[in-house]
């Protein structure tokens, strides 16, 4: 089990953006390469969101949250970014305090927050 304050710098800090349809963050593995076979919840403040509010993208892939399994997971290779979108929420301006929550398949559950800034 990795503890929560190197997951956090999986974080790639300024990434995160409000969109035209929600928000968005952008990760990426310094660790190890592994396979993403869940997410969420993702926390913002008091409120949780998780299945189908949540996607996950790579280059090669965009995955629901509602979608991801252990058939339909997301590669999480070092180096290679990987866009969490959030759908149904733009966030206020300025600092945003938010909780990562995701599935591997070698050692389960990790979870950590970030404290960033939106533009």
């Amino acid at each position: 089990m990795f503890p929560a304050f190197i997951l956090a710098k999986l974080y790639i800090k300024g990434s995160l953006k409000n969109t035209s349809t929600g928000f968005e963050f952008t990760l990426k593995n310094i660790i190890d390469s592994t396979v993403l076979v869940g997410i969420g919840p993702i926390t913002v403040g008091e409120t949780d969101y998780e299945g189908g509010a949540l996607t996950m993208a790579v280059p090669e892939k965009s995955v629901s949250g509602a979608d991801i399994s252990s058939k339909n997971a997301i590669p999480a290779r070092m180096g290679i970014p990987i866009t969490v979108s959030v759908t149904g929420v733009k966030l206020t301006p300025g600092q945003q305090k938010i909780g990562v929550a995701a599935t591997t398949s070698d050692i389960g559950m990790i979870k950590f927050e970030i404290n960033d800034t939106v533009a």
